[in-house]
C-alpha cells in the first residue's frame, strides 16, 4: 500500500496544487494532510476549499487552530523578535483574509488521524501527539520519540510542522515527517510530501520534491501586502 501525506501548505495554492498533480500521477492508495493550510502565504481560502473539495482527510495545525479560533498567536517557537513580530503579522492578515465558512471548518479538524494498512497502526498529527505545536525533529532522541510510538500504541507516526522531512526507524516504531507542500525549509524551493510504502508490516518512505511556479506565488505575497520576507522564503526555501 501507498500512502501520500503532505502538510504545512501555508496558503500556498500553486504549491498544494502541484503536490496533488503528482500524486495523481503515482498509484497512491490513501492521501493525506498533517495540517497547517494557512498562514503566510496569499490564498488561504482556495487552499481549504480545495482540500474540501477533494475530500482529502486532514489534521488540524497550529495555524489552522490559530485561525480557526481567532487566536492572538500561533504557538510557534520564534528564533527571535523580528521573526515573532512577522508572525504576527502573519496571523492578523490570514484572519482578516479567510472567511467565516473556512474558519469554522478550521475549527472541526480532528488533531489526529489513526488508521489501520497491512497491519501497522498509523497515527498522523502536525506537530506531536503530546501538543499541537511542539516540534520533532530529526535529532529528536529516539528514546523521547519510541516513548511516543509506545504511549499511542502506533506503529508508524506521521507528522510535519518543523518543514523539514525525514524518517527515523526506532525500536518501537518509525516516525515521518512529510516536510512542507508550501513553505519549504530545505534549501531549495520546490515543495515537496512523502509516499509511504506499507507492505507486510514493512515500512519503507520516500520523499518527493515537486518543481512548480514559485515566483507567481511570492508575487502574490508581495502584492497582498504581505512581510517580504514571506516571499524570500517561497524564492529560496530558506528561512
Amino acid at each position: 500500500m501507498k500512502i501520500a501525506v503532505f502538510a504545512d501548505i501555508h496558503s500556498n495554492l500553486l504549491g498544494l496544487k502541484a503536490v496533488l498533480d503528482d500524486i495523481n500521477k503515482k498509484n497512491i492508495n490513501k492521501v493525506y494532510c498533517a495540517g497547517d493550510l494557512v498562514g503566510y502565504g496569499p490564498r488561504p481560502n482556495e487552499v481549504i476549499e480545495l482540500l474540501r473539495q477533494k475530500e482529502i482527510p486532514t489534521v488540524m495545525g497550529n495555524y489552522d487552530d490559530a485561525v480557526g479560533n481567532m487566536r492572538l498567536v500561533c504557538g510557534c517557537d520564534y528564533k527571535d523578535e523580528k521573526a515573532m513580530k512577522l508572525g504576527e503579522r502573519s496571523i492578523s492578515w490570514t484572519k482578516e483574509n479567510t472567511s467565516e465558512e473556512n474558519k469554522s471548518w478550521l475549527r472541526e479538524l480532528p488533531q489526529q488521524i489513526t488508521f489501520t494498512a497491512e497491519g501497522l497502526r498509523f497515527l498522523i498529527v502536525h506537530g506531536s501527539p503530546r501538543k499541537l505545536n511542539e516540534y520533532l525533529f530529526e535529532s529528536t532522541p529516539g528514546e523521547y520519540l519510541n516513548d511516543l510510538l509506545a504511549e499511542n500504541s502506533c506503529d508508524v507516526l506521521i507528522c510535519g510542522h518543523t518543514h523539514l522531512p525525514y524518517h527515523n526507524k526506532l525500536e518501537n516504531g518509525h516516525v515521518v515527517n512529510v516536510g512542507s507542500a508550501g513553505k519549504p525549509k530545505h534549501g531549495n524551493p520546490n515543495v515537496n510530501y512523502a509516499v509511504i510504502n506499507a507492505a507486510e508490516k514493512n515500512v519503507s518512505v520516500d520523499f518527493i520534491e515537486v518543481a512548480y511556479d514559485y515566483e507567481t506565488t511570492a508575487k502574490e505575497i508581495e502584492e497582498a501586502g504581505l512581510p517580504g520576507e514571506f516571499a524570500d522564503i517561497i524564492r529560496t526555501g530558506r528561512t
